[in-house]
């Protein structure tokens, strides 16, 4: 009777140590579960700051090169170096300028000669933004180990009759890992007669 009794008592116990076994397992594996669960979501966080910064950096680059081509392009057509007055000054000037940006020159003579349409948003054809819009790619800059792209849409709009431009807008955009910046600048422009010759001279009046 005292055998059966210690046998039992045997199995009790390993049924027991066994339980323990099991509850103690399922518990490390829930413990390790919660563990992945919070290092998984500590590096999902990461990577969305990661990510967040970087398009921060990036948006701040590409509004720092809107801006600085903005300006450049401001000095190209306000520059006292355009100020001429007469036919012979401003080809000489034109002459010496070919081998930089004679964007100057390049807008007047376009303008002039009529191969350039100003633009009517109510045109759909010939005034067209289509027709009247120029797009120009500057060439890739680098900016902190990246590169960013640079371009030019630039259209003009007439206030009467005559082949004389109101306002010359230029939209100036820099895009640097997919995120972009643009800025448009609106020029008036003065035409000052001189003899025979029309000086021709832009004023920055409005960055937005």
């Amino acid at each position: 009777m005292a055998l059966i009794r210690k046998e039992s008592y045997v199995k009790k116990k390993r049924d027991i140590s066994r339980d323990n076994t099991g509850a103690t397992t399922i518990l490390v594996i829930c413990v390790m579960a919660v563990i992945m669960a919070l290092s998984l979501g500590l590096f999902l966080t990461a990577s969305v700051l990661l990510s967040t910064s970087g398009r921060t950096l990036a948006a701040e680059q590409s509004r720092i090169l809107a801006a600085s081509f903005s300006e450049e392009v401001e000095e190209m057509l306000t520059s006292d170096r355009y100020s001429f007055s007469s036919w012979a000054a401003e080809e000489a000037g034109r002459v010496q300028n070919m081998a930089g940006n004679p964007m100057w020159y390049y807008i007047k003579y376009s303008i002039s000669d009529g191969t350039w349409p100003y633009y009517d948003e109510e045109d759909t054809v010939v005034h067209s933004r289509e027709n009247a819009i120029r797009t120009f790619q500057i060439n890739r800059a680098e900016t902190v180990g990246e590169v960013a792209d640079i371009r030019l849409s630039i259209y003009w709009t007439r206030k009467d009759v005559n082949n004389r431009p109101d306002r010359l807008v230029v939209e100036t955009t820099a895009v640097c890992k997919e995120q972009s910046c643009s800025i448009m600048d609106v020029y008036k422009l003065e035409v000052t007669p001189v003899g025979d010759y029309e000086s021709w001279s832009w004023e920055h009046v409005e960055r937005k």
